[in-house]
């Protein structure tokens, strides 16, 4: 009997699995950008930026993003993280601004600035890592991005 059980169960799961995957098999990655960039007035020894990312939908049905989780570093140095729960409703082919308020990681900005004070012959190297939750039962989608920033020399 614990023998059916167990294979009933077994079959009643890959079934779920197979057809939730099946309900959008062309579902495609949203393209996030990040479009602005300003700190904001404050007095604190730790300041706050606005970042703003850009949210593009390339899917025929509209992404309901319930939340939202980030982190950036800049040359292996994670300089802000944080997460937004606040989020637009992306129309289907549409896009969508998403402001983010984020505090900069004390140390890590600390080391950051003692490896950009270094000579350097090579671009400054990021990493955008972002987790976007669109509902109780869909997975998560996690977008990375990874570029070079080119810092001028002084002569």
């Amino acid at each position: 009997m614990k023998l059916l059980s167990l294979r009933l169960t077994t079959l009643f799961l890959i079934l779920m699995l197979t057809s939730c995957a099946a309900l959008n098999p062309n579902f495609e990655e949203p393209q996030v950008s990040v479009n602005s960039f300003k700190i904001l007035p404050g007095g604190s020894i730790n300041p706050t930026f606005e970042i703003g990312l850009r949210v593009v939908n390339p899917n025929s049905t509209e992404l309901n993003l319930k939340g939202l989780s980030y982190t950036v570093s800049i040359e292996g140095n994670k300089v802000f993280s944080g997460v937004a729960n606040q989020l637009p409703i992306v129309p289907a082919y549409g896009e969508e601004e998403v402001k983010l308020n984020a505090q900069a990681d004390l140390f890590g900005g600390i080391r950051l600035i003692a490896d950009l004070m270094k000579p350097r012959e090579t671009p400054v190297g990021y990493t955008l890592k972002i987790k976007l939750a669109v509902g109780t039962f869909a997975l998560p989608i996690h977008i990375t991005r990874e570029g070079n920033l080119t810092i001028p020399t002084a002569n």
